[in-house]
C-alpha cells in the first residue's frame, strides 16, 4: 500500500465510525503535522480552509482536536491511540444504545390478526 492508498483508507475507516468526510479529512491531516493552523490542515487535507474550522470545532468536541487559541489558532491531533479509544468508546455507547432501543421495540411487538 502506498501514501496515498494509506491516507485514503484512514479517512475512509474514520467516516465508517461516523466521523463525516471533512472531519476524517482534517484529523487525518492534523495526525501527519506536529500542530498546525486551518491553513496548514486545508493545504494538507485538501479541504476549504473556511470548512476547516467547522470541522476541527466537531473534532474538539469528540475529544480528537486540542485547540491553542493563539492567533492564528493552532491545531493538534490527540495520540493516535487515545483517538482510537475515543472513537472505540463512542462506538460501543452507540452499540449499547442501538441494543437498548430494539429490545424496547421488540417488546412491543404487534401480531396481525391473520398471523399462524
Amino acid at each position: 500500500m502506498n501514501d496515498v492508498s494509506h491516507h485514503q483508507q484512514a479517512v475512509e475507516l474514520l467516516q465508517q465510525l461516523g466521523l463525516k468526510e471533512y472531519e476524517a479529512k482534517c484529523l487525518v491531516a492534523l495526525s501527519r503535522l506536529p500542530k498546525g493552523t486551518a491553513k496548514d490542515i486545508s493545504e494538507t487535507s485538501d479541504v476549504p480552509r473556511t470548512r476547516v474550522y467547522d470541522a476541527i470545532r466537531v473534532l474538539e468536541t469528540k475529544g480528537l482536536v486540542e485547540i491553542q487559541h493563539s492567533n492564528p489558532q493552532q491545531f493538534r491531533a490527540v495520540p493516535i491511540k487515545e483517538a482510537a479509544e475515543t472513537l472505540r468508546q463512542e462506538y460501543e455507547s452507540r452499540t449499547d444504545t442501538l441494543v437498548e432501543a430494539m429490545e424496547k421495540v421488540q417488546s412491543l411487538r404487534v401480531y396481525p390478526r391473520h398471523a399462524f
